[in-house]
């Protein structure tokens, strides 16, 4: 049974301490971190036409996604500790959203922060900014993630709503911190660091998979509503081979077996994670 709670009374984690000592035999101190999901404007309000290279406005209705398994870590000296099980988000909620927090942390530097997007579980908890009806669709296609929108060029109007049942874990995450380059997340005695966990909802309409000049397009996926019906379906999107679309490459890196639409959207949603905003993460397939 999905149920609303109060994250501050079920997902708090509790550190595994580290305890560490400074050269004169002094405790080194601890602190707390505490965080965040957000999924930026371009998923609270909008994609705007300025930004697609085609020309369309792409606005979400829904965007659904399951996080959680949150750790903090050191490459050398193992876990610190971890924020466990796992949430369920609606995004289009204006954010950011707490996710949980990390008490007790030894102060020092931790390489290592990771978090996972992973399939609905009967455990998984509703977070406020999602609803029930929100988690029986979840569970009725075993996704881990859902998003629904429309896309807008000039009287043109297409839909879209497609889930993802693939699990994706995001580990080694990196961030500019204060103009320097950060891995994981410093702890200072006393303090409370704040940590975004950051998803990039644009991932969806690029063009390339692993490239850094992949840009937004809508109009191979809009061509692929050939029954007009308006909707562009994930079947539909199914029919259209890479090598067909008229208008951009689409790149597939070294991805194997990408060779549709559909499969490629699939593939972007690997991508999604982010650290802090711009910062990337080490992902791979659970």
């Amino acid at each position: 049974m999905f149920e609303k709670a109060l994250i501050s009374a079920l997902f708090i984690g509790s550190a595994g301490l580290l305890v560490g000592c400074s050269s004169d035999g002094e405790a080194a101190g601890s602190g707390s971190a505490s965080f965040k999901v957000w999924g930026e404007e371009y998923i609270e309000q909008e994609i705007s036409a300025a930004d697609v290279e085609d020309g369309w406005t792409i606005k979400f209705t829904k965007f659904l996604i399951v996080i959680g398994d949150i750790s903090v870590a050191d490459k050398n000296a193992g876990a610190a500790g971890k924020v466990a099980g796992t949430q369920l988000l609606d995004l289009v909620s204006t954010g950011p959203h707490d996710v949980g927090a990390l008490n007790g942390l030894e102060a020092r530097s931790w390489d290592q922060v990771g978090y996972s997007v992973s399939a609905i579980q009967p455990s998984t908890t509703v977070h406020s900014s999602a609803t029930v009806d929100d988690a029986s669709l979840m569970r009725n296609g075993g996704f881990s993630v859902y998003v629904a929108g429309t896309a807008m060029n000039g009287s043109v109007t297409k839909t879209f709503a497609w889930g993802f049942a693939n699990s994706t874990r995001y580990d080694d995450c990196v961030a500019e911190v204060d103009g320097k380059e950060t891995l994981g997340v410093a702890i200072t005695s006393g303090g409370s660091e704040s940590v975004q966990l950051t998803i990039h909802g644009d991932h969806f309409f690029y063009d390339d998979l692993a490239s850094p000049d992949a840009v937004i397009r809508f109009n191979g996926m809009a061509a692929a509503d050939t029954d007009d019906s308006g909707e562009v379906t994930l079947e539909e999107l199914g029919q259209v081979k890479l090598v067909d679309i008229a208008e951009g490459t689409y790149g597939t890196g070294s991805a194997s077996h990408v060779d549709d639409l559909a499969a490629f959207v699939q593939a972007l949603t690997t991508t999604l994670g982010h650290y802090r905003g711009e910062g990337h993460c080490a992902a791979h397939a659970l």
